[in-house]
């Protein structure tokens, strides 16, 4: 028997226009696309996506695209202790783009054994509950 989603214990954001001023980001995302945003006066490219810049505070901002691929910089398996949602074991990794961001993800579809450090990695996008979608990545193949 399906357990039902707990939504008090969801750890994944919502999505739809009326929940977040970055619904862009996630109709992207469900498109292929990894994209953050990109102040139009300033030039920073902050990650997570923001809708003012961490920078100069200016609210003019643009979807930018960013590289699918990427490589390892460090990584950890996590067996305990997991958000809902997550069978462990979970590898966590920090991944540096060619465009120099640098972000935390999950890493999927890829045998444990062969992770390691400075890795090739390519993104995917990973269905989540409700009809939702999260980036990860997975081993370049």
């Amino acid at each position: 028997m399906e357990q039902p989603y707990i939504y008090i214990l969801d750890p994944y954001p919502q999505q739809a226009p009326e929940q977040t001023r970055l619904y862009p980001f996630f109709q992207f995302l469900r498109d292929g696309r990894l994209t953050t945003s990109r102040c139009k006066k300033c030039g920073t490219l902050p990650w997570p996506p923001r809708v003012v810049c961490p920078e100069c505070m200016s609210d003019e901002l643009e979807w930018a695209d960013l590289p699918r691929e990427g490589k390892i910089y460090v990584y950890t398996v996590q067996e305990t202790g997991l958000p809902p949602g997550y069978d462990p074991p979970v590898v966590f990794a920090v991944i540096d783009l060619a465009n120099g961001v640098r972000l935390l993800s999950v890493i999927e579809d890829s045998e444990i054994s062969e992770i390691k450090n400075g890795a090739d990695v390519e993104l995917i996008v990973k269905k989540v509950p409700q009809d939702r979608v999260m980036p990860a990545f997975r081993l370049k193949r």
